[in-house]
């Protein structure tokens, strides 16, 4: 789906990139008000937000900190004999 020129391609590309990424966060909502309730809506859809949430918080979460540390290099140099 690339971005065409028009308007409405930019405002539909930025809501699908919202919607994605809401999903874990949602996920984790939904287990948390079924957890409060003691009541599960669907048994597949409670196994599938269990493990995005699970996915989000132990691999994303700490990944993504990770990746947004400053970033160290060591430079070499090579002598030129």
């Amino acid at each position: 789906m690339p971005i065409g020129n028009s308007f409405f391609d930019y405002v539909n590309a930025r809501l699908s990139i919202a919607l994605l990424r809401s999903i874990a966060p949602l996920s984790i909502v939904y287990l948390v008000v079924c957890v409060i309730k003691k009541e599960y809506l669907c048994s597949q859809l409670a196994i599938i937000a269990a493990i995005e949430a699970s996915f989000y918080l132990l691999v994303f979460l700490p990944r993504r900190a990770r990746l947004q540390a400053v970033c160290i290099t060591i430079v070499r140099y090579h002598d030129k004999r």
